[in-house]
């Protein structure tokens, strides 16, 4: 992505404006360890060489001024003030709403400044590669710049990173904050394993002879209507589990135990192993599904008050919730993030692609955030030679990831190209995209581009 040429498309969009400045955000693929950040648990992504690119210039109003690229994203303009209302759900410019209401309130900002702003990308739209979050962390280093701040000096990457997570609430989605950590620390030479509270990263380098295949299952990963509803259906269900487990723990103990997260089990006063979690979630969760009328009189409470402190608006299906299955998603998944760490130290690449293999049945099985399409090109991609396959994302569409050795990726892509794309996918309504596939080159973390 050539900043000139972002520079080139932002004048002809704002003529009147003053000579802008560049920041670019890379998207990411997660490498394995999904669905567990919003839990605290660890995760192990890589940023990739497909980008977000933001052409800036500082207004002398509190006009905020965006334009796009691609004709898909119509143009939008607010006021910056103590309060952006947000625009209906779905309306991509709640994204960049998001990064300047979190600086404002972090900031505790009086002025207002506005900015006019040109956004052009090469990340896959609802592929799980994380262009909503590459946006967000763009257009905060714009805003940083508008307001007269500098990265590092009067706020730190890990900061940002944290902030950011937590002020993409406001376009609705209950995430974590891997997304957030890896755009702004991603390492051009190396994956990330990324722990929280408080957030610490460690580089670990990418397996000799051996690349990340992305490929696109032609199925859009929305975060809109059902979808998001679906999405926020994880961090709500894990909230009841995590209460759930507390409980047990209050009963074994013989006092209150109180847990904020899944990752309280491991870390903090309790530091129970592996084996004493999965222990206690045998104890806590009976075999099957869970009602929330059991979940309620197990906790002792009301089913009213479960939906009041965590559930929410979250439907509950005729023969309840799998709260073991996704209790055990999150145990599994944590071990296989640790275990997937010290493959990459090792240099063991079929170690790696062994869990990521036993990831995504995990995510499919007991987290239930896969579809048809995804299963199928995983399937398609172990058979065509890959090491390990998993999807990557939030699941129900988008992208997977694929070991694939150097020497083998073109008969890969030709193998994926006649056997999904052009053969299961040929009578299935789908996405029309340029670049199904890519080998994707782990890239630098977001930054300025003068």
């Amino acid at each position: 992505m050539d900043p000139a040429r972002i520079k080139k498309a932002f004048r002809q969009a704002f003529p009147d404006a003053a000579e802008p400045f560049v920041c670019m955000a890379p998207g990411r693929v997660n490498i394995i360890g999904e669905h567990t950040d919003y839990n605290g648990l660890p995760v192990l992504p890589m940023t990739i060489d497909r980008r977000i690119g933001i052409a800036c210039a500082i207004r002398t109003d509190a006009r905020i001024r965006v334009r796009a690229a691609a004709p898909d994203y119509p143009p939008c303009e607010f006021e910056n003030g103590p309060a952006i209302p947000p625009s209906p759900s779905g309306a991509w410019e709640n994204y960049c709403k998001a990064a300047v209401e979190g600086l404002n309130r972090h900031f505790q900002t009086r002025s207002f400044p506005g900015m006019d702003l040109f956004v052009e990308g090469t990340i896959p739209m609802s592929a799980g590669l994380s262009s909503s979050s590459a946006l967000v962390v763009a257009c905060s280093l714009a805003y940083l710049r508008c307001l007269g701040k500098t990265l590092e000096k009067d706020i730190t990457r890990l900061a940002l990173a944290s902030l950011l997570a937590e002020a993409e609430q406001y376009v609705g989605t209950r995430g974590g904050g891997m997304d957030q950590a890896i755009i702004l620390n991603g390492d051009a030479g190396a994956a990330c394993k990324i722990d929280f509270f408080p957030l610490r990263i460690q580089r670990v380098p990418l397996p000799s002879g051996h690349v990340f295949v992305v490929c696109h299952s032609l199925v859009k990963a929305e975060k809109t209507g059902e979808a998001l509803h679906l999405y926020n259906a994880g961090p709500r269900l894990c909230r009841l589990i995590t209460a759930m487990a507390a409980k047990t723990i209050s009963r074994q103990f013989g006092t209150n135990v109180v847990i904020e997260r899944l990752a309280d089990l491991w870390n903090g006063h309790l530091c129970l192993t592996s084996s004493e979690v999965a222990a206690l979630f045998d104890e806590t969760f009976p075999a099957g599904r869970t009602s929330l009328a059991d979940a309620a009189d197990y906790l002792g409470t009301t089913v009213e008050r479960i939906r009041e402190h965590w559930l929410g608006d979250l439907r509950e299906p005729p023969d309840g919730f799998a709260l073991k299955a996704r209790a055990r998603h999150q145990l599994t998944e944590y071990q296989r993030v640790e275990a997937a760490r010290d493959a990459f130290l090792a240099d063991d690449a079929e170690t790696l692609g062994e869990l990521m293999n036993a990831s995504h049945e995990s995510c499919a099985r007991d987290y239930a955030i896969s579809c048809p399409e995804l299963d199928m090109l995983v399937a398609t991609a172990r058979e065509a030679g890959a090491l390990g396959s998993r999807l990557t994302g939030a699941g129900f569409g988008g992208c997977t990831v694929s070991l694939v050795a150097k020497d083998r990726v073109g008969d890969f892509m030709k193998s994926i190209q006649s056997r999904y794309y052009e053969t299961f996918m040929a009578a299935r309504p789908r996405l029309d995209l340029r670049e199904p596939m890519f080998v994707a080159q782990a890239a630098p973390g977001a930054g300025y581009f003068d």
